[in-house]
């Protein structure tokens, strides 16, 4: 599995956002709001504005866990921590969802513990965490696609080709179109690297006669010409 770059990624155009991006979003729009509800005072404002059942006391507490750790995790997407600290880290986020795993707080540290994994090179237990999350009845159409793609990613990373093309090919179907024209480059970069460059070129032409942004494009156009295969004029 090719090494990617993630500090590279974050200074990508808005269609490369990458899951660690959307994480450390989510907290930075949602976590303020749940800390204030846990002072005393703030939940007697809450109970007022009819507010309390949004915020139950369990996704309280799993956020304020959750935002204690998130900095450490911005940090790490950043490559601000070694490996040891990672490690950490990692072991910080897993005790929260181990504890509070099906709150919407727990949800979003399984995918940033998903993501540390996947940066450790830790195939077999980021595998483990995407898997479950995929199982979730109640995962939702903004987390599903991170998961399903954060599975093909470890599952790429055991070189199990096979079995990431159809975590990838799931990530497409429940992924909006922008979102899903960036998963169908991995997916032709995994059938690429089994050998089956001829599958892997369909995707890539695909892209290309379909609307997409210009990076999404250009990378389709690049991987065809490494490929050796004929890139289509553009129109």
């Amino acid at each position: 599995m090719a090494k990617v770059d993630r500090k590279k990624l974050l200074k990508e155009p808005d269609e490369f956002i990458t899951l660690s991006d959307r994480v450390i979003r989510w907290s930075k729009e949602n976590l303020n709001k749940v800390l204030w509800g846990a002072t005393v005072v703030a939940l007697i404002v809450a109970a007022a504005l009819g507010l309390k059942t949004y915020f139950d006391w369990r996704e309280q507490t799993a956020a304020t866990e959750l935002a204690a750790v998130m900095s450490g995790y911005a940090a790490a997407v950043e490559g601000k921590l070694d490996k040891d600290q990672s490690a950490k880290l990692a072991t910080d986020l897993a005790k929260v969802t181990d504890d509070y795993g099906s709150t919407p707080a727990g949800m979003q540290a399984r995918l940033a513990l998903g993501d540390l994994r996947l940066g450790l090179s830790q195939w077999d237990q980021a595998q483990q965490v995407f898997e479950a999350l995929t199982q979730e009845g109640d995962l939702g159409a903004d987390l599903a696609p991170l998961a399903f793609h954060g599975l093909g990613q470890a599952l790429e990373g055991k070189k199990k080709y096979k079995d990431a093309v159809q975590a990838y090919e799931q990530a497409i179907a429940v992924a909006g179109p922008n979102l899903g024209q960036i998963y169908k480059l991995d997916q032709a970069r995994v059938l690429a690297a089994s050998g089956d460059t001829q599958a892997a070129a369909r995707i890539y032409k695909e892209i290309l006669s379909q609307p997409a942004g210009q990076a999404v494009q250009e990378r389709a156009r690049g991987a065809l010409t490494d490929m050796g295969m004929e890139v289509p004029t553009e129109s």
